[in-house]
């Protein structure tokens, strides 16, 4: 058994599992957002969990329990330089909530494909993969778990590899902000395009636009093929918790359906 532990535990998000556990309660107490149909995807953001954890337990709230079987989850890179898609040979995650399985079998199918390598450098201390754990934990509890760290790539690339991954019982989980360091007035208005853009299934969004725009593209270009669907179900921004007008992050969360 090979386990990746948090890395984030205790600053994105409560460290010791009670705490945690009750704070994950919280977030999905709010109201069920309907869609239209079952969701084959998520996007959400990965802040800590005081300025984004609403929004993306949102989403989160729109999935019924134990449909899934897998979880594809993609991020960007932040804390290391990434070609393609980054696969780590761990076996599990760790959060204060237990362990999560990896899905060793597909990673190793994976591995030199569609510009795929295994990298553990790239996922042992990515904040934005770890963070959708818990709510994974509590929402699809028993899921396997098939993490990648995206980079540079082309959407058409990553759309192939998730054509050939996604079975009828996975959810691809995308996990991305929006707007960076903008004023509030700039951030609302630099949003409101991506979001629109992301309604269309635009897949040729820009860092600056969404940090997880590698990943994105990909997903809006998969679903795109396969006949699905985006749909806005929460959206805000840090100074709505911070304060700060003057440097602000945009987060949203959608569901492909």
């Amino acid at each position: 058994m090979r386990i990746r532990p948090a890395a984030v535990a205790g600053y994105f998000y409560p460290g010791e599992a009670n705490e945690l556990a009750r704070e994950v309660d919280r977030l999905l107490s709010q109201p069920k957002p309907a869609l239209p149909a079952p969701a084959r995807g998520l996007i959400v953001p990965h802040a800590g969990y005081v300025y984004s954890g609403a929004i993306a337990a949102s989403a989160y709230l729109t999935l019924p329990e134990q449909r899934f079987r897998r979880v594809i989850l993609m991020g960007p890179a932040h804390t290391k330089a990434v070609r393609g898609i980054a696969l780590p040979d761990w076996t599990h995650y760790q959060t204060p909530l237990g362990r999560v399985a990896l899905d060793t079998d597909a990673i190793n199918r994976l591995d030199g494909q569609y510009e795929s390598r295994i990298d553990n450098l790239a996922h042992a201390r990515e904040h934005a993969l770890e963070v959708q754990l818990p709510f994974i934990q509590v929402r699809l509890s028993g899921c396997l778990l098939l993490p990648m760290v995206v980079g540079a790539i082309r959407s058409e690339t990553l759309a192939e590899c998730l054509t050939a991954l996604m079975q009828p019982d996975d959810l691809l989980i995308v996990s991305t902000d929006m707007s960076h360091f903008l004023t509030e007035a700039e951030a609302e208005q630099r949003d409101q395009d991506t979001i629109a853009r992301i309604l269309c299934l635009s897949d040729d969004l820009l860092g600056e636009e969404a940090c997880g725009a590698y990943p994105l593209n990909g997903a809006l270009c998969w679903a795109k093929r396969a006949g699905l669907r985006a749909h806005l179900v929460a959206r805000g921004n840090s100074a709505q918790v911070s304060g700060d007008h003057d440097r602000v992050v945009g987060y949203a969360a959608f569901a492909l359906c």
